[in-house]
């Protein structure tokens, strides 16, 4: 992995890929024993296209602490089954082949999970389970077509909610981390997928739990090239693991926040 004297505040990396000899290292542990599990400790991305390729099984530790060593052995040796999620899209080496002078998200193959076209190695909320799980929309919702008014939602009058139903089909008790996201699908320069609510429950084998994910203001705006946040009118996807659902908004779009002045600007260059 990596340590706070190779990255952190004011002293960046120039390359994602592991420093020194570790790959080298790990593929001759493989060599000697195929059954080998790659712990990883970073607090940035690191490009492990080999280890990804090659490697049975890898645990992302992050910086884990002054308990991460025995928080990693719970995993390793099945005491606790791993149910954290990927905070960050994990890309290939060549991913720093680029200006980051430009800090537009959307340049080139985009930044983060919301904007980034490439071939990920892993993306944004990427997990795995001792066990498995079934998600399914609550009886009580109908997902195929919801409809809000704009204002009406941007003002917190109405509520957009979502309820899942999530059993634990394996025979391992496991945490699991419930992920909703949105998409805009008519408007320009939209991310590709936003994270709007998460929740969290813990399963025995063959337990189930509703899970309620809450679509808000800061779920549905958008800002645009002026700087102007807003919910805007137009037809959304909502998806929850594999489950998906459509979602309209009506009416008039909703301002949020704006700033005058960079619109004015822009208006004057042009």
């Amino acid at each position: 992995g990596i340590n706070t004297h190779i990255e952190g505040e004011g002293h960046d990396r120039t390359s994602i890929d592991l420093p020194g000899v570790q790959e080298q290292l790990i593929e001759a542990v493989m060599g000697a024993n195929k059954n080998t599990v790659v712990v990883l400790i970073n607090g940035g991305q690191l490009a492990i296209e080999w280890i990804s390729t090659n490697v049975p099984a890898i645990v992302e530790a992050l910086y884990p602490g002054e308990m991460g060593g025995d928080a990693v052995a719970n995993v390793l040796f099945g005491k606790v089954s791993p149910s954290g999620r990927l905070p960050y899209t994990m890309y290939p080496a060549n991913f720093v082949n680029r200006s980051f002078f430009n800090m537009d998200l959307r340049n080139e193959s985009g930044c983060t999970y919301r904007y980034y076209t490439g071939d990920a190695l892993y993306s944004f909320g990427h997990g795995m389970s001792y066990t498995t799980f079934d998600y399914k929309w609550s009886a009580d919702l109908s997902t195929s077509q919801l409809s809000f008014d704009a204002g009406r939602v941007g003002r917190q009058e109405d509520a957009i909610n979502y309820t899942v139903v999530v059993t634990n089909t394996g025979k391992v008790d496991s945490d699991v981390s419930v992920l909703g996201f949105i998409t805009a699908q008519e408007q320009p320069d939209a991310p590709l997928k936003e994270l709007f609510d998460f929740g969290r429950v813990h399963l025995a084998a063959g337990e189930s739990a509703t899970v309620h994910l809450t679509v808000g203001p800061s779920g549905l705006s958008l800002v645009d090239e002026y700087g102007v946040e807003a919910i805007r009118a137009g037809h959304y996807k909502i998806q929850v693991e594999d489950l998906s659902a459509d979602l309209e908004i009506t009416g008039e779009d909703h301002v949020i926040f704006s700033l005058p002045e960079m619109k004015k600007r822009h208006q004057e260059q042009n």
